[in-house]
């Protein structure tokens, strides 16, 4: 009898024993590792889910560089540069924060045709580690204010060359420069006339 009591004793230790390594292996696994990355996020349009990071708009500056917006999650979101990639290659674009609003980041490089769908990449700049990444096009660039005389020229040719929907900056000779109108409330100067009784 004290002899199957021993073998039934030793029988749930190894039991007991093989169940404990097993646990910890298991628990182990669950448990983020120092050289683990944090999940890839998608990078988008900024919309009303309110995910980041997310671009808020593209524009051309007054040298014809692009400029693209992007909204990340906060402070605390790491340093970056903005690669795109295009059927040309990859251009890379500078980001840097917005001074009173840290969540904004401002990108500048070369300028994209627009309609072509493009991957987008946001990776850091001390690890060199992917953050975020996205394809789309760009569907609209804003240009810079009037005083740059821009123009903006849409052309359509369905080659195979060239997309459907080709956008072209040229620049225009300055024009007569107008004074604007006063507009309500503020009456004409020196003598207004009055419009009512």
């Amino acid at each position: 009898m004290d002899r199957n009591r021993l073998i039934a004793g030793i029988a749930i230790a190894v039991a007991l024993i093989i169940l404990l390594v097993y646990g910890l292996t298991q628990w182990r696994k669950g448990q983020p590792q120092a050289s683990q990355r944090s999940p890839l996020s998608d990078l988008t349009y900024c919309s009303s889910d309110d995910v980041r990071p997310c671009i808020v708009s593209f524009s051309l500056d007054s040298d014809g560089n692009m400029l693209v917006n992007i909204l990340t999650p906060g402070t605390s979101f790491p340093a970056f540069y903005l690669k795109i990639i295009h059927e040309k290659g990859e251009s890379i674009y500078e980001c840097k924060k917005v001074e009173k609003f840290p969540a904004n980041v401002y990108c500048i490089g070369e300028a994209m045709q627009v309609g072509k769908v493009l991957q987008f990449l946001l990776i850091s700049k001390s690890e060199n580690e992917l953050l975020a990444e996205g394809s789309f096009a760009i569907i609209g660039l804003a240009l810079p204010t009037p005083e740059d005389q821009l123009t903006l020229t849409l052309t359509v040719s369905p080659t195979q060359e060239e997309p459907v929907g080709t956008v072209t900056v040229t620049p225009t000779p300055p024009g007569p420069k107008s004074t604007p109108s006063p507009s309500y409330p503020n009456p004409p100067y020196p003598n207004p006339s009055p419009s009512y009784p």
